[in-house]
């Protein structure tokens, strides 16, 4: 199991849409394993996205996150510790051990910011025009009779 902590200064960073450090903490059985600092640099959803799965991320540990990337990493299958203050290897461990910690009800709910959202709908393309609900004709397909 990988575990991704929003790391800032030896702390879980406040909030994940500008944490540019994770720790990350590999554990077998329950047991940590490994530990590696690593930047996450760039802007966006997309520099999350690939940074979970190019490490293949199980668990993600942070402070305050943002509605689209919430909805983003747990369509991944991500599992999501929110609202995580105090030591960034404290909460690792306390994960591992299943201590309750953070609040799932933590969400920034500001306007996320992504470079590649230009039609800014937050990846949720039931409010884009361009890919949202469309009329189509159905009698200009050609679709075999339903009996």
């Amino acid at each position: 199991m990988k575990i991704a902590i929003a790391y800032q200064a030896g702390s879980v960073a406040a909030s994940l849409g500008s944490c540019q450090e994770f720790l990350i903490v590999t554990a077998e059985n329950g047991e940590p394993t490994g530990k590696e600092l690593v930047t996450c640099s760039g802007e966006g959803h997309i520099r999350l996205l690939n940074f979970i799965g190019q490490y293949a991320i199980d668990v993600l540990i942070c402070g305050e996150l943002g509605i689209a990337s919430r909805n983003a990493l747990e369509m991944l299958g991500v599992l999501l510790v929110p609202g995580v203050t105090g030591p960034a290897e404290e909460a690792a461990a306390k994960f591992l051990v299943g201590e309750k910690q953070g609040d799932d009800s933590v969400l920034s709910l500001c306007r996320e910011e992504d470079p590649n959202d230009p039609m800014a709908c937050m990846h949720d393309c039931s409010k884009c025009a361009g890919c949202g609900p469309i009329d189509v004709d159905l009698k200009k397909l050609d679709l075999p009779d339903v009996n």
